[in-house]
């Protein structure tokens, strides 16, 4: 499923079960068995590699993107015809930006209708919403052409009532008809599959989506401060010098909560022991963990704001100066760039090392995909039109079409700086059109607003991301973890920051731990190995 929060009401889940006619379904999908599956012969897209456009530093040999230091002077035209059909393709998806002009004061929206062949609808929604919105439409029968499955209950079973069976069209070698789909890396498809059957298209992510440390380079290098910390006690100590409370300056934008946990090996979520599922809340170093997060937080290392607010938030302070170091995404490395006030910022990634000194610690691996997409049975006649439009936003970096959908037109909608496309002001508020929340390509590291830093950010990837530890059963489906998890995940949250700064005792993890293995962990555990030992 993907990453965004579940927040719904049980009366809205069950008016949008009932609406469907999920509500007396058999229990195919409640437990482990469907999500992440496929095993059958022929059932999972079989991989192509795209290969007309070579990187400037490869990255499949350590698991992480390719990057690329500059936009090939003479972008592939990968798509000959365009692969609408004239009628209308509605779109309902989310966005993480302000929405986007409409349609009529919309340049690039006009300019992608006429390359799609289509004109295109797309209902947005901003995406800590879009569980409830999702649910809604589902409840009024009101799915688009093309929709972004939201995380509610019995998925299983609503794919079947809503969505069409894709599996003739995209199993083994039936996908070769859709290069840039074929192209989406073979893990990507693992939430997209339930019952040996394919009912969307992922939206892929992998690496670059797992967390890291950020640090203002620039920042430590005036106070003579180095980023390559050897155990926690030198973590404390390079953030007590960057601490100035009298000067309104905090080491930490945010609580470094992952960080730390991965100084002592916490798991990615789950770990296995035979066939049986444990919780990382459950890891005897989690305690341990929230001394060191106390620590922190009671020295004033961590902003005064780091448990409130937005992400954004984050962003704003690091961007700033007032937090020389901050928890995110690779991905994120382009907003950094973007929302930095000093334009001679330096941007560098300070990974973890064990806690105790005896070597470096192992970030957690990114999810292989954010969500996926499913085509509504509504729409079935118009499949391969539907399938089509979803291969041209996957069409991958280096060809004409990734140049329009990502920057639009030149002069217009970005200038080329040093060969390199550059949004203007006009073209980031127009191409915001959650196109890559509806279908993508392959992630590349590209940073044309500063020079060195694609090559910095593969370097520290490759440095990381080689020895991450994955989450056994990232992409598989759980309907005890849909149903409850949203509100133990609240729970652990709200006990989590309870504890680090200072309101409740480090004692009271045992209790809220045991709660949650009463209030569903158990269950989601027992789920989720269901579902991992269905998958092989």
């Amino acid at each position: 499923m993907s990453n965004h929060d579940a927040r719904l009401s049980r009366r809205t889940l069950l008016a949008g079960a009932a609406a469907i006619g999920l509500a007396g379904c058999s229990n195919e999908g409640r437990g482990g068995e469907t999500g992440g599956g496929g095993t059958a012969a022929g059932v999972r897209p079989t991989y192509q590699r795209y290969t007309e456009v070579k990187a400037d530093l490869p990255g499949a040999e350590y698991n992480i993107p390719n990057a690329f230091t500059r936009y090939p002077a003479n972008p592939v035209q990968a798509i000959q015809n365009p692969p609408g059909d004239g009628k209308p393709i509605d779109v309902l998806t989310y966005t993480n930006t302000p929405i986007p002009p409409r349609l009529e004061q919309n340049s690039f929206w006009q300019e992608f209708n006429k390359r799609v062949g289509s004109p295109v609808t797309v209902n947005l929604t901003p995406s800590v919403d879009y569980t409830q919105k999702f649910a809604t439409v589902v409840a009024g029968d009101r799915l688009s052409d093309i929709f972004l499955v939201g995380a509610v209950p019995q998925v299983p079973q609503l794919l079947e009532a809503k969505a069409v069976d894709l599996t003739p069209h995209l199993s083994g070698d039936n996908i070769k008809k859709y290069p840039f789909l074929a192209n989406l890396p073979e893990t990507a498809w693992n939430p997209c599959i339930f019952g040996n059957r394919i009912f969307g298209v992922p939206i892929p992510r992998g690496a670059i989506s797992s967390q890291t440390l950020y640090s203002r380079a620039d920042i430590l290098a005036k106070q003579g401060l180095q980023g390559d910390i050897k155990n926690l006690d030198d973590f404390f100590e390079l953030c007590k010098a960057l601490t100035d409370k009298r000067n309104n300056r905090f080491a930490l934008a945010g609580s470094p909560t992952q960080f730390v946990r991965n100084m002592f090996d916490i798991p990615n979520n789950w770990s296995e022991n035979g066939k049986t599922l444990v919780s990382n809340l459950e890891h005897e170093a989690q305690e341990d963990v929230f001394e060191a997060l106390r620590k922190l937080w009671s020295a004033g290392y961590i902003h005064p704001d780091g448990f409130s607010g937005q992400n954004q938030d984050l962003k704003v302070r690091f961007g700033n100066g007032s937090s020389a170091l901050v928890q995110d995404t690779f991905s994120a490395w382009p907003s950094y760039l973007q929302t930095a006030v000093d334009k001679e910022a330096k941007i560098a990634i300070i990974g973890p090392p064990k806690h105790d000194g005896s070597g470096p610690g192992r970030i957690w691996l990114g999810a292989p995909a954010i969500g996926f997409a499913a085509i509504s049975k509504k729409s079935e006649a118009r499949v391969e039109t539907l399938l089509a439009y979803l291969n041209f936003l996957a069409t991958p970096f280096g060809t004409q079409e990734y140049l329009f959908r990502k920057y639009g037109q030149p002069g217009l909608h970005h200038q080329v700086v040093d060969g390199s496309p550059v949004l203007t002001k006009k073209g980031f508020s127009e191409v915001q059109l959650g196109l890559m929340y509806t279908a993508d390509a392959p992630w590349t590291i590209f940073l044309p607003e500063k020079p060195g830093d694609a090559e910095a950010e593969f370097t520290a990837m490759k440095q990381n991301c080689p020895t991450a530890v994955a989450d056994p059963v990232a992409g598989m489906y759980s309907e005890t973890n849909v149903r409850k998890g949203p509100q133990l995940t609240t729970d652990i949250t709200q006990i989590t920051n309870d504890i680090i700064q200072g309101r409740k005792p480090v004692s009271a993890w045992a209790g809220a731990v045991k709660k949650w293995k009463s209030g569903g962990g158990d269950k989601i555990a027992e789920e989720f190995a269901q579902a991992l030992e269905s998958s092989r």
